[in-house]
């Protein structure tokens, strides 16, 4: 899963970079929030590699070529095309519906970690639209299943052992997103990268 080149580091910096400033400006910040607020901006940029995010170099490569920006595949009908990929889909979110309710108080209710994973899904299934990715109904179902399991998960674990974080700025769980998202849509172009190098 993780294959760590000179791409992928550039990649990881331009997400991880913006949101270390971040947290520099941040006044209440213990050791503990900032080791996990990075585990969880990991844990974001790897989903977004994983998922082919569209970038500002996607729409760049299709104004230069003279091609269309919106160029995704789209499926609109749900549980048609249920494959190997759907369960890593679901995978893949497991650790954000645990990650959510472990770091943030307000995420401790099923509702608000449904509705974050939901609307987090539906918002990388929208940035595939400038990619040659598939922006896929099935996908945003996965996705927010397997929040549902990761928060699911996060309920036995405080059954055993009834510990979280302090409770850390709510915020912060959509500012990550956001941040990071940012650095790669304006910073990261790998194809330019690659030819520098």
């Amino acid at each position: 899963m993780f294959n760590f080149n000179i791409i992928t580091i550039y990649s990881l910096l331009c997400a991880l970079i913006p949101c270390i400033i971040y947290i520099c400006f941040k006044k209440k910040k213990s050791k503990s929030y900032i080791f996990f607020s990075i585990l969880y901006i990991l844990y974001i940029w790897q989903i977004y590699d994983l998922t082919g995010i569209g970038s500002l170099s996607d729409i760049l490569y299709s104004l230069s070529n003279n091609s269309d920006i919106i160029k995704a595949n789209i499926n609109i009908t749900p549980l048609t095309n249920i494959t190997f990929g759907f369960i890593l889909n679901i995978i893949m979110f497991i650790p954000l519906g645990f990650l959510l309710p472990f770091l943030w108080k307000k995420y401790q209710k099923l509702a608000p970690t449904i509705l974050f994973g939901f609307l987090f899904s539906l918002f990388i299934e929208l940035s595939q639209l400038i990619t040659l990715r598939a922006t896929d109904i099935d996908d945003l179902i996965a996705n927010t299943l397997g929040a549902l399991i990761g928060y699911l998960i996060w309920k036995i674990y405080m059954k055993i052992f009834n510990k979280s974080l302090e409770d850390l700025n709510s915020k912060d769980a959509f500012l990550y997103i956001t941040i990071s998202y940012l650095g790669t849509f304006f910073f990261c172009y790998p194809l330019l990268f690659g030819r520098l190098i």
